[in-house]
């Protein structure tokens, strides 16, 4: 366990404040000189500028913050190309890290150890809104989390998310830089934290509970929330995490909901309301970890680290959520209580004549059209297979799926036999999805590979009782059923590590 996570375990943690707000107050900087002619991009001053950054993570520590959040909110790939500063992105970040690291070193005491965050943003391009694609995305993130290693972070922050696919993408990046670097999540520890607009869910249409569900098979630390509102807005968000989300829970506000003042935006809520708001929710639902984000000044975290000192969370009874999936929306309880499951299958290749013709003809509107007609009939889980011969069915998947994803309401059951096309189709959903199917029919490697992409995208794997068996391979007695379903079973949780 690293020492962030102990320290975590024992008390409150208090994150720093808005880097941000602390860089558009400094009168000292230009254009040309110090943003080296690339205006809004803050993150290329850990370059030119580092004193001003150390000088800005040393205004939080000496008021009382355990952790500050490196300059690289944007300092991934997709968004430093906008600068013509790709080839940067790795230097950025390292040199980010370690200029929190130094900050950090000068005010840690045995009492009081200080830590580095590394900032992942959302950047300026989702997956599901089609401005880039799951490749491109996990590229960028991987050089930004190198970098972040390298420099001696102690947390990976995936921060103001916006779209369930960036953050699962994020956390993939995240744990392929650290297997490169021969570390776990174990060693350098995962956050992720999620912004729910003033709507009530996150600005794709992703509610709490949703965003909860679909990032709980990743092996993250806490889940929380920042930005976009102030602490009041968030309590509803924070009171569903903190009876049904199993782990940490942070909570970094903004200073209320932001105000034109002459043309200027500022934040209305003053240091001590707002650390007033946000102690309780550490006091009322066992927060975790507190900061602030937009808008929040040394004075805001002052008032903050002074309410909660080195106190611990209230315990708060927990409730666990029940097992099921989600579309990029809602969630779909796996066991229903008025009906059974019902997974609707007309838009499938192998079993429906009309959804063949349609894909025949990249009809797509129409294959929409069909979706949406079986959840309002009463269909929970969307079934989707595109396996068809002749076609390109990893193509097919993606292309329908990016469809689905914002058009139909409902979770997805990708359906096929080939994980080729069954991870086309999770690179493109957001929300937790169910993959039809695994089985041991030709042994364990393609089991393990099916298991291996549940894994990788969070999804649930549905297990078919066939093995190797050339006289029986699908079993037909009971006793046969139950010995294959233990098989499995232990397979997938004991080895592949999947919840049960």
């Amino acid at each position: 366990m690293s020492h962030f996570a102990r320290q975590l375990n024992r008390r409150v943690l208090v994150f720093d404040g808005a880097m941000g707000t602390s860089i558009h107050k400094r009168t000292d900087l230009t254009v040309e000189k110090d943003y080296w002619g690339r205006e809004n991009c803050p993150e290329v001053l850990v370059l030119s500028r580092p004193d001003v950054i150390r000088d800005i993570h040393r205004s939080f520590l000496a008021v009382g913050a355990d952790a500050v959040e490196t300059d690289t909110f944007g300092a991934n790939k997709l968004v430093l190309a906008e600068f013509d500063l790709v080839g940067e992105t790795y230097r950025i970040n390292k040199a980010a890290a370690q200029i929190a690291r130094e900050a950090c070193q000068e005010f840690a005491t045995a009492d009081k150890p200080r830590f580095v965050a590394g900032s992942i943003g959302p950047g300026t391009k989702l997956i599901t809104l089609g401005n880039t694609d799951w490749d491109q995305m996990l590229d960028s993130y991987l050089e930004q989390a190198l970098g972040l290693i390298d420099g001696g972070v102690d947390v990976l922050l995936i921060e103001t998310a916006q779209d369930l696919l960036q953050v699962k993408c994020a956390i993939n990046a995240c744990l392929e830089a650290l297997e490169e670097k021969g570390l776990s999540p174990h060693d350098v520890p995962i956050m992720v934290q999620v912004t729910i607009e003033t709507t009530g869910t996150m600005l794709l249409g992703t509610e709490i509970a949703a965003a909860a569900c679909a990032l709980a098979p990743f092996p993250i630390l806490s889940l929380g929330m920042n930005c976009a509102t102030g602490p009041t807005e968030m309590a509803e968000h924070v009171r569903y995490l903190s009876k049904h989300w199993d782990r940490a829970i942070s909570v970094l506000p903004n200073a209320g909901l932001p105000v034109l003042v002459e043309g200027r935006t500022e934040y209305p809520l003053q240091p001590k309301p707002f650390a007033e708001a946000v102690a309780r929710f550490v006091e009322q639902d066992g927060v975790n970890i507190v900061g602030g984000c937009c808008g929040t000044t040394p004075e805001h975290i002052a008032a903050l680290a002074a309410l909660v000192g080195e106190r611990a969370p209230a315990s708060v009874a927990k409730s666990p959520a029940r097992p099921g999936c989600t579309s990029l929306f809602s969630v779909t309880e796996f066991r229903q209580e008025t009906s059974i499951l019902n997974i609707g299958e007309r838009t499938n290749a192998s079993g429906s004549r009309a959804f063949k013709q349609m894909l025949e003809a990249e009809d797509w509107d129409g294959m929409v059209s069909l979706a949406r007609q079986q959840v309002r009939e009463g269909s929970h889980v969307i079934d989707v297979n595109v396996d068809y011969s002749g076609r390109d069915n990893p193509r097919d998947m993606a292309e329908l799926i990016r469809r689905f994803v914002r058009q139909v309401n409902a979770p997805f059951m990708l359906d096929s036999t080939q994980p080729g096309t069954i991870e086309a189709g999770l690179r493109c959903a957001g929300g937790k999805c169910i993959i039809n199917s695994a089985n041991l029919e030709d042994g364990e490697e393609r089991f393990a590979r099916m298991c291996r992409l549940a894994k990788r995208y969070g999804a649930a794997l549905v297990l078919g009782t066939i093995d190797e068996d050339k006289e029986e391979a699908m079993a037909r007695t009971a006793d046969r059923k139950l010995a294959i379903a233990q098989r499995m079973y232990r397979l997938a949780v004991e080895k592949y590590g999947l919840a049960p």
